[in-house]
């Protein structure tokens, strides 16, 4: 059981919510709360020296800087040893974050070094956790406790439980999310996901000269669930890329069955997240895709966003170069929302700006919003790069745009997202 506390506490530590070394090396001087008296970073230990007593309340727990730590427990009256523990173990930290009398003894076998890791610590990185790391040390806190009470009153029957650390909807939230990913990962097999396209129009005359494909999932039991709701699971997950990949060869395929009733050639965009393109396969994955369903390259176009270019820096240059060599074109989406450094269209050979709805939505009414997305335009047009507005649900929106040279756009004016034989029909 230590074991797989150990790997929690080390899978929080890489999520950046668990004490690293230098935290718990660090002078700390914290009160206590109950006291008022300050908490040393460090204690010092002689030989058979003991450090707490089972029973007793729990404030801290103890990382083993130097020396050996010997951990018992009294069984029928009888002392049991349970383990003995050297430089960089913890120890004592079940107790501190579930408020439960320390269940064992801890006694230094040596001269002892001990840095001071108070209970305020643990707790405040276990309540900044993932929803699901906070349920996975739930689980494994009360199966210890389970356990540890089968150990010693089997018999008896007797049950100690720890106090609740956690609040019910946060354990609530976080089973709900750990469902709704296992739902996820069969999903594809059970064929619930779906792509819906949403039509790209030439603003001067109407005409779609492409499509968006977007992501839909219909659960068998729970109905449509919004994009919103899982995208984000994915993208934490691996599943973002089997997904992707899906999505990448199903749009490829679409497209060559839209090209049957269309009267031009038509451009296929198609969302791709940060967590794809850092998968080393994903490259050659998109030019096997390309050559298996005989698409022109030139007509698929790779959307991504400004944070992808943000937690990417290098990664995305070579990622975008790697697109360029295969013909393929890629797009910023929803530019303008993030960063909006000037910097990543003189470093990224980007072909096509994606004007975020938000200012769309509000141009007719705030003037700023209006002189924003004509500069973006005009911005554009002078890096020769085309300009794609999103969320287009008037005609007056359409005439400002059209107006100011913005050559595409997209948006509930024209058609919400349909699945592909309503798109074949807007064809």
């Amino acid at each position: 059981m230590r074991r797989i506390i150990k790997v929690f506490w080390e899978a929080m530590k890489r999520h950046g919510y668990a004490s690293t070394r230098e935290d718990e090396q660090r002078s700390i001087q914290a009160m206590d709360e109950k006291t008022g008296a300050t908490v040393p970073a460090r204690e010092q230990y002689s030989a058979e020296e003991v450090i707490f007593r089972e029973g007793e309340p729990a404030n801290c727990a103890y990382v083993v800087e130097s020396g050996l730590v010997e951990i018992s427990t009294s069984v029928g009256g009888e002392r049991r040893v349970l383990t003995a523990l050297g430089p960089g173990n913890m120890f004592g930290e079940l107790a501190a974050l579930d408020g439960t009398p320390r269940s064992a003894t801890a006694t230094a076998t040596t001269d002892t070094t001990l840095t001071l890791i108070v209970d305020d610590q643990l707790r405040s990185r276990v309540e900044a956790a993932e929803p699901v790391l906070r349920l996975l040390l739930q689980v494994i806190l009360k199966r210890f406790r389970r356990e540890q009470n089968l150990f010693r009153h089997g018999h008896t029957g007797r049950t100690l439980e720890p106090n609740s650390l956690f609040a019910p909807p946060t354990s609530k939230g976080a089973v709900d999310k750990i469902t709704l990913e296992s739902d996820l990962r069969e999903a594809l097999i059970r064929n619930e996901l779906a792509l819906h396209y949403q039509p790209i129009l030439d603003l001067s005359n109407s005409t779609i000269t492409g499509f968006e494909a977007l992501l839909r999932w219909q659960h068998t039991k729970l109905g449509t669930i919004a994009p919103q709701k899982f995208i984000g699971i994915a993208e934490e997950t691996a599943l973002i890329v089997p997904i992707g990949q899906w999505v990448l060869e199903k749009a490829c395929r679409d497209l060559l069955c839209f090209e049957k009733y269309a009267a031009n050639d038509l451009t296929m965009c198609v969302n791709v997240s940060g967590r794809q393109f850092a998968e080393p396969a994903f490259l050659p994955e998109i030019a096997d895709i390309v050559n298996r369903t005989g698409i022109n390259p030139a007509q698929l176009e790779l959307e991504i966003t400004e944070g992808v270019l943000m937690d990417h820096r290098s990664a995305p240059l070579r990622w975008i170069e790697q697109c360029k060599q295969l013909g393929i074109r890629v797009a910023l989406d929803d530019f303008g929302t993030g960063f909006s450094s000037l910097s990543y269209l003189a470093s990224f050979d980007i072909d096509t700006l994606k004007i975020d709805r938000s200012f769309v939505a509000a141009m007719e009414n705030d003037p700023r919003s209006l002189k924003i997305v004509r500069a973006i335009s005009q911005l554009a047009h002078s890096l020769g790069l085309d300009v794609i507005a999103e969320g287009i649900e008037n005609s007056a929106q359409h005439q400002l745009l059209a107006g100011m040279g913005v050559e595409s756009g997209q948006g509930f004016l024209f058609s919400r997202a349909q699945p592909f034989d309503d798109a074949v029909e807007l064809l």
